[in-house]
């Protein structure tokens, strides 16, 4: 068992000293220009992109708006006001009391 830990103990020491590699400076060029591979290129958006994204937050705050408007006006009805309504559009139904 001895020999065992003095092995695990050698090969974890060996690792002492060791530091990252350092690739030369012209190795990933050369690399790219051996695989073909084209240059970067930066394709700038297009306005209709912008006008639609401008449109679209200038929508969603117009909804977001709306409803807070509408849920704060519709705090203000009283709860006999859809009893009243339930009862007239369900009148067909006969002697049911709401």
């Amino acid at each position: 068992m001895k020999t065992k830990e003095t092995w695990i103990e050698e090969t974890l020491n060996s690792f002492d000293g060791i530091r990252r590699a350092t690739p030369k400076p012209d190795l990933f060029p050369g690399i790219q220009q051996r695989l073909g591979l084209p240059e970067k290129k930066t394709i700038p958006l297009k306005r209709p992109f912008y006008w639609s994204v401008a449109a679209g937050i200038a929508i969603l705050i117009g909804l977001n708006i709306f409803g807070a408007i509408y849920y704060h006006s519709a705090q203000s009805i009283s709860s006999q006001v859809p009893a009243a309504i339930a009862k007239d559009y369900l009148s067909y139904l006969g002697p049911i009391k709401l």
